[in-house]
């Protein structure tokens, strides 16, 4: 026997669940107000955080070090903090609605690094482990890979340019040896990150942490041009590409 449901039901149903998960739904936070909180968040790591920056000080260009981040307890007691190790820029972030809200992003340099240093919208070969404050790993690559900054959230790609890259010889089978390249950490709030949006294992509002090793930087030319992607970008700083002609096409994609 079949049962037969009225469509005006099931509508009835659908409309209850959607008002439901409308009601539910926690109304996206203020800019400036999470801008702070995250602020301290970051400030807290730092302050009870510290890494194994003695394996950095033996000057061995050659050398593969993986950045190893560990509380402040028990044998690192009396270990230099990572707030004593971090430098801050303070980045403006351009909000829907026309409001310019700075924010704090923190980062630590390893090493240095001695070749090119990339802009904003260059093209890096990078390995990277994205992680939350809690220590979970959200992403990771081992192996370096290329990477449009450009594709990346704001606080990546305005992090990698506080490095340089670095230099490297290829062997008869084809393998490369990398040495001097960048290496260090970025803290960034998750105004520069993916602020209000959930991705697959980052919640909402969370700030991030990037270690990084920076191999080689290439400059981009988006469209061909001639001209690099650097130089027509934004060059008015309002914090969009330019469209210098109005076209509605980005200068850094306007082949004319």
């Amino acid at each position: 026997m079949k049962l037969l449901i009225p469509i005006s039901f099931i509508l009835l149903v659908v409309l209850a669940s959607c008002k439901k998960d409308e009601e539910t739904q926690e109304p996206i936070r203020d800019v400036t107000e999470q801008a702070a909180a995250d602020k301290d968040a970051l400030l807290e790591f730092l302050q009870s955080h510290t890494y194994n920056y003695e394996d950095f000080e033996v000057d061995n260009p050659t050398a593969t070090i993986a950045i190893e981040i560990d509380t402040l307890t028990d044998a690192n007691s009396d270990k230099i903090p990572l707030i004593d190790w971090v430098q801050e820029r303070q980045i403006n972030v351009y909000t829907n609605d026309g409001n310019v809200i700075p924010h704090t992003l923190y980062y630590l340099v390893a090493r240095q690094g001695v070749g090119a240093q990339p802009a904003v919208v260059d093209s890096t070969y990078v390995a990277y482990e994205g992680s939350l404050l809690n220590g979970t790993v959200f992403d990771q690559r081992q192996s370096p890979i290329w990477f449009d900054l450009l594709q990346s959230i704001k606080g990546f790609r305005e992090g990698v340019t506080a490095f340089k890259s670095g230099t490297y010889t290829v062997n008869e089978d084809n393998t490369v040896n990398f040495k001097n390249y960048g290496q260090g950490v970025l803290f960034i709030p998750s105004g520069m990150g993916y602020f209000s949006s959930t991705q697959a294992k980052i919640p909402a509002y969370s700030p991030l942490v990037f270690k990084i090793s920076l191999f080689i930087t290439k400059e981009s030319d988006h469209d061909q041009d001639g001209i690099l992607t650097k130089n027509e970008f934004d060059n008015n700083n309002d914090g969009t590409p330019d469209d210098t002609d109005e076209d509605g096409i980005p200068d850094y994609l306007d082949q004319d």
